[in-house]
């Protein structure tokens, strides 16, 4: 199971780095500091199609499979279950942005039901994002060896609470904030997803 998850856990993230680089690249004047990565798949962007049913859509399935593999793969407590439900509920929003693309540029005046959506998709995992990873950087301390993946945790929890607070729409660095919250989630993913894949034994 350790190794699934390092499997997902990999996979996962250059997922969603290829598909916001080449997403980025393909869209003219996007720009990664001031916008949101669901522009890229909104209604209206020029590939908002392929970028939500063939980027956002494996990343939250694999980011699901590491939470499901990576439970699976460590012992059983009440904090490292809490913990992998918030990463579920996190992958969930890359699901969401498949089915529900938010309305171009993401700020409308007049939102759409596909919009209302993608916020209440997206935001629950977002707002759960730095408890989650407090939750499993506290779990990660029975790990065996399980120190670097703890401070890991305790080092993204306030990166991620940094990024959602900052992450107002009117904002000229709201994808700056963004970003600093989606790899404040994904790192400590690759960090606990490499961890497991070098410790078959712990479970």
């Amino acid at each position: 199971m350790g190794r699934l998850a390092m499997i997902c856990a990999l996979l996962g993230a250059f997922w969603l780095l290829a598909m916001v680089v080449v997403g980025g690249f393909t869209f003219p004047g996007y720009d990664h500091l001031s916008q949101y990565i669901s522009e890229l798949g909104a209604n209206g962007a020029p590939f908002g199609y392929e970028v939500s049913w063939y980027g956002f859509l494996p990343v939250g399935l694999l980011t699901i499979a590491f939470a499901v593999f990576a439970w699976l793969a460590t012992p059983r407590s009440l904090l490292g279950t809490l913990g992998f439900i918030g990463i579920v509920l996190f992958a969930i929003g890359y699901v969401g942005s498949a089915f529900f693309p938010c309305d171009y540029g993401c700020r409308p005046e007049s939102p759409s039901f596909s919009q209302q959506m993608h916020l209440l998709i997206g935001l629950a995992g977002y707002f759960l994002a730095p408890l989650t990873l407090l939750l499993l950087a506290l779990a990660a301390r029975a790990l065996p060896s399980g120190g670097g993946v703890a401070l890991a945790g305790f080092v993204a929890a306030p990166a991620a609470l940094a990024g959602l607070l900052t992450m107002a729409p009117e904002s000229p660095f709201v994808g700056l904030s963004q970003r600093v919250l989606e790899a404040s989630v994904m790192g400590w993913i690759v960090i606990c997803g490499l961890y497991l894949g070098h410790q078959p034994r712990a479970r």
